[in-house]
């Protein structure tokens, strides 16, 4: 037998003697899925050795110690997963102030008027003083606007630790929508309703070790713009943070401020607005 035979020989006793040493073993779970641990062990299988399973069992073909090393990580892996009671809350304040003064004069024979109610820019409410005299004619109009709109939202869930969870609130709105088509004799433009979904709501996955808590999570907000149009106001976090059960977290917010000013000689225009948004986010065991 050549040197190359004998070579092939040794290494295909070689495997018939590593293969003699693996050993196969079904274990059932107790609390976990196959699926969810199957990954784990994978990266921690011998060289040659299998790891499989389905619903509540994992089948490890392996070496002696390396199936002992393996049982006691499934040990750990395979306990009850707590429930959580996540809640979240979405605060949106705003702001808005606007102001206009206008002074005009003109000749006009007439009477005397005062009035209050009516006046400024587009019928806004507001003061109007007027003096009218057979030759001449006066008036000083003035009106002020304020307005808040204070917004809060409150979702809780109850979710496994390590699953994801969604929830949301809110109505579906029509808002218009305007299409235009292109034909041989020009274009056909045609309107219809599209209705969109605008609330509230939270995507997230909660994580447990011990007494503190990682959360994968995305809470959104949305709402009609007061621009008007069918716009819509977002707002959105995405975000990865640690705490203890029970605290409440601060996930993040935003601000936003404008200010608006314009006149000449005889006219003055004010026009300021805010908006604020936080959220913040408390993880507790669910009863």
């Amino acid at each position: 037998m050549t040197r190359f035979g004998l070579a092939l020989v040794l290494l295909f006793l070689s495997c018939l003697a590593h293969a003699d040493l693996l050993v196969m073993e079904i274990i059932p779970l107790k609390h976990r899925l196959a699926n969810d641990l199957l990954p784990t062990l994978r990266e921690l299988v011998a060289e040659g050795g299998t790891v499989t399973g389905l619903n509540n069992q994992i089948v490890i073909r392996s070496t002696p110690a390396n199936l002992a090393d393996l049982k006691q990580v499934l040990a750990g892996l395979d306990q009850r997963q707590q429930q959580l009671r996540i809640t979240v809350r979405q605060n949106v304040q705003g702001a808005n102030q606007q102001a206009s003064d206008r002074l005009a004069a003109h000749l006009r024979a007439g009477d005397a008027e005062i009035a209050a109610g009516r006046g400024g820019p587009g019928d806004a409410p507001g003061a109007a003083i007027r003096y009218q005299g057979d030759h001449a004619g006066a008036s000083v109009e003035s009106y002020r606007t304020q307005g808040q709109d204070d917004r809060a939202s409150t979702h809780f869930i109850t979710a496994i630790e390590g699953t994801p969870a969604y929830i949301a609130t809110g109505q579906s709105l029509p808002l218009p929508a305007t299409s235009a088509v292109i034909t041989p004799y020009g274009a056909n433009v045609q309107e219809s309703l599209d209705y969109r979904n605008v609330g509230s709501g939270v995507y997230v996955t909660p994580r447990l070790v011990g007494e503190e808590v990682t959360l994968d999570i995305s809470p959104y907000s949305e709402q009609l713009s007061r621009q008007g149009g069918g716009m819509i106001a977002e707002r959105s976090v995405n975000t990865v943070v640690r705490g203890r059960l029970g605290q409440w977290l601060p996930l993040g917010g935003a601000t936003s401020a404008s200010h608006d000013a314009g006149g000449s000689e005889l006219t003055r225009t004010d026009s300021r607005d805010a908006q604020a948004y936080d959220v913040w986010v408390k993880v507790e065991l669910a009863p």
